[in-house]
Order: C-alpha cells, then structure tokens, then sequence
C-alpha cells in the first residue's frame, strides 16, 4: 500500500479516536468508518490478485459492523455481532487458500487458540441469552487466528493484525459483559485499526512481493 494510502489512514483513524469522548453523536458512524473504507479502496486500486474479492468482502463487512453498532438501535449489538463474524469468515476462507499446516508451529496454534478458549470459560457466566452468539463468534474469531499462521506463506505483518483483531474483541467483550472500564473504546478502536491495518497492508504488500 502507498506511503500516501498508510498516512491518510492513521490521520482518518487518530481524528476518530481523538473523538471519542464525545461518540456516539450526529454522524459519527462516518468518521468512524472512513479508515476502513479507505483499506477499500486501496485494496480495489492495487493490482489484480487471487482472494482480492475475499479481502474486499472482509473489510466491507467491518465497516458495516462499525456503523451498526454505532447507530446503537434494538438488536444494534447482534447485528454488528453478525456482520463482523460474517467478516472473519471471509477472511478465514482468504487465509485457506493455499493453506499447509506447519508443524514447527503447533505450539504457537495451541497458543494461539487457548486464548479465546480462556477468555470464552471467563465471560461464560456473565454472557446470559449472549452465550452462544458470543461462542460461535469466539470461534470464528480463533479459527481465523489460526488460519493466519498456516497460509501458504507465513507472513507476520498478517498474524500481528489476527492477534490485534482478537485482543480488540476481547477488550470490548470484557467491557460490555464484565466490567466497563474507562479507556476501553480508546483501546478497542486502537487495536481494531491496528488489526485491519496490518491484515490488509501486510496482504497487499506480500502480493506486490508475488508480481
């Protein structure tokens, strides 16, 4: 991705988070999606490759999620629920494609999955109606973490955005369905934009490496 793309979207990201203190209000959901669109966009400017679609998709479906839960309506929370687990499955069938299991890294994937695992056991009893929802997401989520250290071509810029991905989900969980805390949205955001950042652009750069 272009060094014009990378800093337009740490400018449109930083001016998001520099508002949340007021969020959400009047039109928020804009500024709020505008990184992502931006990834869009840049992803639909670079050269044709196999799983573009798949990518597109993926970040089309969190920027969807992004808007949902920010116009925070009845059943706002599951809808957004829905659209970023429909966006990780994207990206799990994008991370299979080629995919080979490595064995050097099965202790990184047992890792990799007791994480979700654990914080799944730790919120169980504070989920309610949510418990399956949030574990199909959980697993969604751990399936696509996973998935990243086992693509075709092990490459780290996308496993550090799989790993920012699910801390981001796991701070919000634990903000929603345990206990607020005061700097969550700012930490949720940070990481979220952190994950698409680094999936996307590490994606880009590896098929550029491929041309």
């Amino acid at each position: 991705m272009r060094l014009g793309y990378r800093l337009a979207f740490a400018v449109l990201a930083l001016t998001f988070i520099a508002t949340l203190p007021w969020a959400p209000y009047g039109g928020s959901f804009v500024p709020k999606v505008a990184p992502i669109l931006l990834l869009i966009w840049a992803t639909l400017q670079a050269p044709r490759f196999a799983g573009r679609g798949l990518l597109v998709a993926a970040i089309f479906f969190s920027g969807a999620g992004d808007v949902i839960l920010d116009l925070v309506f009845e059943g706002s929370f599951i809808a957004g629920l829905v659209s970023f687990l429909t966006a990780h499955v994207f990206y799990v069938v994008l991370f299979l494609k080629g995919a080979r299991f490595r064995r050097s890294l099965a202790f990184a994937t047992l890792l990799a999955l007791s994480f979700p695992v654990g914080m799944a056991l730790f919120l169980w009893p504070h989920l309610g109606p949510m418990q399956l929802p949030v574990a199909l997401y959980i697993s969604v989520i751990a399936s696509m973490l996973v998935t990243s250290l086992h693509r075709s071509s092990l490459n780290l810029t996308v496993v550090a955005g799989a790993i920012a991905f699910v801390i981001s989900d796991s701070i919000l969980a634990l903000n929603k369905f345990y206990s607020p805390f005061v700097w969550a949205r700012y930490a949720i955001m940070a990481t979220y934009y952190l994950a698409q950042y680094l999936i996307v652009t590490g994606v880009l750069k590896e098929q550029a490496d491929l041309a």
